[in-house]
């Protein structure tokens, strides 16, 4: 990764915390004033919670690909589907060839850790020196520094800090 690495994660701890909704509010926010932001983030409730049957959604075109399949309603395995998975990411490697001033990336989490997910997009975009907004649920801290080398900013659930974050990223 470059040496300086321009990646930032807003730390949550529970489900409950509407983190996506904040990744939709700042991407929106900062869209609407002029800049280019693009990339992932959960599709939403009317609550702006993460919705269920899980989607992630392109923050550009509004398009949404379905991450979740139907194991059975007494499956206890993980519905994550990986094909889901899989498409939503060529919206990320798609912005290596036209490059936002900030990408957001749904989040780093449990698939990211094992080396999948979107882990190698995480690395792309940042060798490209592209930055990069994400999640990261409190459990997965250790596993995200590590990732990161120690080098990305943990950000509290805050709009101000957060947008604080992206103007000093996008020299405003």
């Amino acid at each position: 990764m470059s040496s300086e690495l321009n990646l930032a994660a807003i730390i949550y701890d529970s489900d409950d915390q509407p983190v996506d909704a904040l990744l939709h509010t700042v991407a929106a926010n900062l869209n609407g004033r002029g800049d280019r932001v693009a990339g992932l983030a959960m599709a939403l409730n009317g609550q702006g919670l993460r919705r269920k049957p899980m989607a992630l959604q392109d923050l550009e075109t509004g398009r949404e690909y379905s991450i979740a399949q139907n194991l059975g309603k007494e499956s206890q395995s993980c519905c994550l589907d990986p094909y889901g998975l899989a498409e939503a990411t060529g919206v990320l490697r798609a912005l290596l060839k036209q490059p936002p001033q900030l990408a957001i990336v749904n989040r780093f989490g449990q698939q990211e850790i094992s080396g999948k997910g979107c882990r190698a997009e995480f690395l792309q975009l940042l060798d490209a020196g592209i930055p990069v907004l994400t999640v990261v649920k409190r459990k997965f801290l250790q596993q995200w520094h590590e990732f990161s080398g120690g080098e990305a900013v943990d950000l509290p659930f805050s709009e101000v800090v957060v947008q604080q974050w992206c103007d000093g990223v996008l020299k405003r």
